[in-house]
């Protein structure tokens, strides 16, 4: 072999070694960004649900065995769109989950007690099945 053909075959080794680390060094760089992207939905979410008092009186509505009343009172409608927006809030988890944006271990994580008790609950699970809430029932599925 000539000293052309060595520095060639030598070039093209060179040229594959640094395209196979390229590729794996963006792999890499990708799966953490996902990863950090992952983290900042879940602190977005339980801040969102724990801090903000949003969803506040729903929480104690199931904590306390209360959401039937709550749901049959004379304030009625406004209770019952405070439903509705803290099933939406699980619903769009549910969403984040089926697109891969959140892994199950992190969903049941933060929310697994409240996940828990929206399965357990009849009155939840009657309006999850009235009204739809198809990737919330998926997600419950799960557990």
């Amino acid at each position: 072999m000539t000293w052309t053909v060595w520095v060639e075959w030598g070039a093209k080794v060179i040229g594959a070694l640094g395209t196979g680390a390229g590729v794996l060094i963006a792999a890499i760089s990708y799966r953490n960004q996902t990863r950090i992207k992952r983290a900042e939905w879940i602190k977005s979410l339980f801040e969102k649900f724990f801090e903000d008092p949003t969803y506040k009186d729903v929480r104690g509505w199931l904590d306390y065995n209360e959401l039937a009343e709550k749901l049959s009172a004379p304030e009625k409608r406004s209770n019952e769109e405070k439903f509705t927006d803290f099933l939406n809030f699980f619903e769009f988890i549910g969403v984040l989950y089926s697109n891969k944006q959140l892994t199950y271990k992190q969903v049941c994580d933060v929310f697994n007690y409240y996940l828990r008790k929206i399965k357990s609950d009849a009155d939840c699970q009657q309006w999850i099945d009235q009204y739809g809430f198809s990737k919330l029932k998926a997600l419950l599925a799960l557990l």
